[in-house]
Formats: C-alpha cells, structure tokens, sequence
C-alpha cells in the first residue's frame, strides 16, 4: 500500500508516495542529500540543474561499481565453490 513520506533535498521538501517502507525512502533522501551536499561543496556556485545531473552521475556511478563487485563476488564464489566441489569429489573417489 503507497503511503506518502517527506524527504528534503537542496531544501525543499517533497512528498514521496511509495510502496517501499518509510525508513527506506528516508534512506534514499538521506542519500541522495549527502551526494547533493558532496557535489555543492567540491563545486560553490554550480547551478540546481547542474547540480542533479552530476549528483545522478554520480549515483548512477556507485550504482554500476556495486554491479561491478557483485559480479566479481559471483566469480570468486564461483571458483571457491568449484575447487570444493573438486575436493569433495577426490575425497570421495580415494574412500
């Protein structure tokens, strides 16, 4: 069921409707605020709309590095899973 939750960002509140929890959108404003804030302080006097695209840049850059360890995190699961598979097999064949 969509409940409505505030958050601010750049000042201004807004009133989210979602399905998610309210302590989850809080989180995203709370991180969406903190990256906002990041881009405002490296670069005084850019403009709001510069400041959204780059604070998307930015998330959109996190986004693609955690998709990026995830799929390394597979692979090394992968082979972990893999070598013991192969123990377990030499373990069984010497029984």
């Amino acid at each position: 069921m969509k409940s409505a939750v505030k958050i601010e960002i750049l000042g201004r509140e807004y009133n989210i409707k979602s399905d998610e929890e309210e302590e989850r959108v809080k989180k995203v404003g709370e991180y969406i605020n903190k990256k906002v804030r990041e881009i405002t302080q490296a670069t005084p006097n850019i403009s709001t709309l510069n400041v959204v695209i780059l604070t998307a840049l930015n998330i959109a850059n996190d986004y693609f590095d955690i998709l990026e360890e995830k799929e390394e995190l597979k692979r090394e699961l992968g082979a972990k899973t893999g070598r013991l598979a192969e123990l377990i097999h030499s373990v069984i064949e010497e029984s």
